[in-house]
């Protein structure tokens, strides 16, 4: 998940220019710089330490705002902003450009607006967000997914205030922030609020009575003076929650779509910082420079034989290169080849064009690919990728496989670094060699008028493409030592780069989609879909009620049926634009309702149909007839892998409709092989066993040793029965504390999912405790070490950094410790799951069984399998996983196969 950095450009300038003042900071000339340094250093300061993925800044635009509409007098009593400030705003954009990153400065709205916008739409698109501000109002934005970094607390480095800081600062949830402040008013913006009632007073009513329209809702429960103060300024109260909200839909043109990564101009900012006498800063740029940035870069396009040869012969020579392919598109199995570059020593690349006037052979595209057939399959070459299996699958799209041995940069940094920062090209050329790349849209172009690689002119995809090859050799060389510094030598070489290998093989070979089935489903989905939506509209006796209009239902569902009455709920969640209706909401406080019954099962269809049952039709190769979508070692922090186009990880499985998409997941057709099979293979209760041989836990182990039901058996001890007299109960709450213990179960949460009390479930946890006394002792040795480190680790040595086991905010640490205990199982889990992988191949290429891997989702893997092969392979399978690694408990497998993969289960 990727992170944008938000700049409150304004009120970092304004905090700057008071932080400075009398330091007299001026140009030689006379020219205030203050400000200036002070935000170059604020903005320098969080690039350096924070090294965001996307970063933007905005600043308020000249000019009246739709606030001073309302109220001509917003703002009246703020003093006119520093002359001496003014002039250095100018200097503050130039910072800004010079850095390379987006600014957002729009007519009739405050900077808080449009970073309102741009929080919200990245927070939609699934990024963590942080603005960086001082200002108490930017606090209505705070949720899980955006969080402010305050810089400018007075004797304190960094404050990250996240939901709670807000709650301990108002007295309630960030999405009631603007009730607080519409009533204590706020006397520098000068917007009114009701005179006489405070921080506090405002804090007690918003606490009661939960917003301002449900305070003036209920008005004549207030009692006293603050119910007259609140009457004789209901009108300004009114016009204060308007002026206080943030708009959150600013028209943005271009919009967030348009925020980058910052790609600092190295001349630039010399250039500038040697105009505001910035000395040091200048100096932090130069030493940048000599020590990462690259230098003068030699393109060689190959437009001839004789080119070409030459070509061959010095990579050839040089053993190790980087590679890359040029292409019209994203699918690496339908797309053409435009080009390929290639680089064997850092300043001088070559780029071979597929698309000349004249060929360069003769023969064209089929004659140039045999004669570079060699280069790229002699197994005495080492070769280096970026994504390297893309590269791999166009190249095997087009008739060439290419054998290991390689070095993929994107996989290398993953190894280094995790899911601490991005691993694409442009990011990592700019954080490890100071190199700003050319941006693909700036090559290609955006929406409708983007076009493709083969409609450029050949000395500028040369020049993108060469750059691109330079950068990926460069950090190779980079990577290669860090890999050792940091060991990681042998994860990276025995562990992931061999899986790429594996992946690639899985990618090219997909899997068939009956379409059929998926046809058939369609039609059965949409009579459900047609089903619910009229009993939703028939119980709220609103025939022409919008069913997917959350303000609609809020009004029907709270206000004409008053569900919170049937469900004994006495104060509604709201939000700003209306009543919750979202999923968790309805079906956490008002699931026995009859008509959200039906309406979370109207969604839950709706989103079937439209997640996976439209979709995946659309996934299939015109070609093949398969889905093949692409596995992904570089996403999820643990080490797993994930999934896309389409993500199969997501399909879901605990309810009926959802396991029958995976009915439509067929094998081939019967061929000279006869008749095939999926089998899926799938690893039992994978997560406890690690857990069993990490804590060194006798009587875990011992159950899994002797082949007991381990929930059954952990019911048994914990309850102090015999197994034969545990009962279902028993087992249940048993089998949610041995999962829910991995991820940060509490009693809470144990309470809610088993019906026991909270008093019940915290003994249940401790008895677990007194029956597992090393899975405690394991829990807390794996705590005390991330504290001292930094970092826990798998089985086979993956680090995961863990800065936030240490952090004086009590919810940030609770979930780096839920994260800390998690990781060394799961991500232990992901290793020996790859680990199997790899051998699972390795003897599948050197027997003669036909069988082929297709997926691997979770801790399973599908295989496609001839009938006639089906138990030879059945035993491979079971070696190849059950031997990954050796654990101090055995690893079990449990198999299945049939006509589809639903059947295979």
């Amino acid at each position: 998940m990727s992170r944008l950095f938000l700049f409150d450009g304004t009120a970092v300038a304004y905090r700057s220019h008071f932080a400075m003042m009398r330091s007299g900071l001026s140009t030689a000339d006379g020219r205030p710089t203050g400000a200036v340094y002070g935000f170059t250093m604020a903005l320098r300061r969080i690039l350096r330490e924070e090294k965001p993925d996307l970063v933007a800044v905005a600043l308020d635009a000249k000019g009246p705002t739709f606030r001073h509409e309302k109220f001509a007098e917003y703002k009246a009593t703020r003093e006119r902003a520093p002359e001496e400030m003014i002039q250095q705003l100018e200097d503050i954009r130039e910072v800004i450009k010079a850095h390379g990153i987006p600014l957002f400065e729009i007519p009739g709205y405050e900077a808080d607006d449009v970073i309102g916008t741009l929080a919200t739409r990245a927070a939609e698109a699934g990024h963590e967000v942080r603005i960086v501000t001082g200002d108490k109002d930017m606090m209505q934005l705070v949720s899980e997914h955006v969080k402010l970094h305050n810089i400018f607390k007075p004797g304190v480095d960094l404050v990250i205030e996240g939901p709670a800081e807000v709650e301990a600062k108002f007295g309630t949830t960030p999405d009631h922030v603007i009730d607080v402040l519409a009533i204590m008013g706020d006397t520098s913006d000068n917007i009114p609020g009701v005179k006489g009632i405070g921080e506090k007073g405002a804090q007690k009513l918003i606490q009661e009575f939960g917003s301002v329209p449900a305070l003036l809702e209920r008005l004549d429960e207030v009692k006293g003076k603050t119910k007259e103060k609140l009457e004789a300024d209901r009108a300004m109260l009114e016009l204060s929650l308007e002026l206080v909200t943030i708009d959150t839909d600013v028209p943005l043109d271009p919009g967030f779509e348009s925020i980058h990564p910052a790609t600092p101009d190295v001349n630039a900012l010399r250039d500038l910082f040697q105009g505001l006498d910035f000395r040091s800063l200048m100096d932090e740029v130069a030493a940048s420079v000599d020590s990462d940035g690259p230098g003068e870069r030699e393109d060689v396009i190959v437009e001839t034989r004789e080119a070409l040869e030459t070509m061959i012969a010095e990579l050839t020579e040089a053993g190790t290169f980087a590679w890359d392919t040029e292409t019209t598109g994203l699918k690496s199995l339908e797309v053409d080849l435009v080009g390929m570059s290639f680089c064997a020593e850092g300043g001088r690349a070559f780029y071979v064009p597929f698309n000349t006037k004249e060929p360069i052979l003769e023969g064209g595209t089929a004659a140039l690919l045999d004669a570079l057939r060699p280069l790229m399959t002699d197994p005495e070459l080492y070769r280096i990728g970026q994504n390297e299996k893309y590269d791999a699958l166009v190249m095997g799209a087009h008739g060439i496989f290419v054998p290991p041995p390689y070095f993929d940069t994107m996989v290398a940094s993953f190894t280094i670094h995790g899911s601490a920062r991005r691993h694409n090209l442009d990011d990592m050329a700019l954080v490890e060699l100071g190199m700003t790349k050319i941006p693909t849209s700036q090559l290609l172009g955006k929406g409708k008028n983007q076009v493709t690689m083969a409609e450029i002119p050949i000395d500028e995809v040369a020049e993108y493409a060469c750059e691109d090859a330079d950068a990926t050799f460069r950090l190779y060389e980079r990577f290669s030592k860090d890999l050792e510094e940091t060991d990681n030598e042998k994860l990276f070489h025995e562990l992931e780069m061999p899986l790429v290998r594996v992946l690639t093989k899985m990618e090219r070979r997909g899997i068939r989609l009956d379409t059929a089935a998926i046809k058939a489903l369609d039609k059965e989905l949409m009579k459900e879909i047609d089903s619910a939506e009229e009993d939703v509209k028939r119980l709220a006796g609103e025939p022409g009620l919008k069913v997917n209009s959350p303000k609609a239902l809020g009004l029907v569902l709270f206000e004409k049926l008053r569900i919170q009455d049937e469900a004994g709920v006495k104060r509604v969640k709201k939000t700003k634009t209306g009543y919750s209706t979202d999923q968790a909401t309805l079906n956490e406080n008002y699931g026995d309702v009859e008509i959200v019954k039906r309406l979370l099962e109207y969604r839950e269809v709706m989103k079937l149909k439209n997640t996976y049952v439209d979709a995946l039709p659309t996934f299939v190769n015109p070609k093949t007839g398969r889905i093949h979508c692409s596995f992904s070692q570089t996403v999820a922090a643990t080490g797993r892998l994930s999934s896309s186009d389409p993500n199969l990880q997501n399909i879901p499985v605990r309810t009926e409709r959802g396991r029958k998409l995976r009915a439509a997941f067929v094998p081939r057709e019967p061929d000279e092989h006869g008749e095939w099979v999926l089998l899926a293979a799938d690893y039992s209760q994978v997560e406890l066993r690690i857990l069993a041989h990490l804590s060194g836990d006798e009587k875990l182990a011992e159950a899994f040793r002797e082949g007991r039901d381990i929930h059954a058996s952990t019911a048994s001890l914990v309850f102090g029965v015999a197994q034969e007299d545990v009962d279902r109960t028993m087992r249940s709450q048993a089998k949610a504390i041995n999962f829910g213990l991995l991820y940060g179960m509490g009693p809470q949460r144990l309470a809610r999912e088993t019906g026991l009390t909270v008093p019940e479930a915290k003994d249940f946890i401790e008895r677990y405790f007194e029956a597992f006394p090393k899975v405690r002792g394991w829990i807390d040795g794996v705590l005390e070490g991330a504290r001292e480190t930094g970092h826990v680790e798998t089985l086979m040595g993956r680090r995961r950094p863990m800065p936030d086991v240490n952090s004086t905010n009590q919810r940030v640490r609770a979930a780096a410790e839920n994260a800390a205990v998690n990781t060394p199982v799961q991500g232990s889990a992901a290793d020996i799951i790859k680990k199997a992988m790899i051998d699972l191949d390795q003897r599948l290429d050197a027997s003669d069984l036909q069988a082929q891997l297709l997926l691997q989702v979770h801790d399973e893997l599908v295989l496609e399998v001839p009938v006639s092969e089906l138990e030879a392979t059945t035993k491979m399978v079971k070696d190849a996983m059950e031997n990954a690694v050796a654990l101090d408990v055995p690893l079990n497998v449990d198999f299945g196969h049939g006509k589809n993969w639903l059947e295979a289960h």
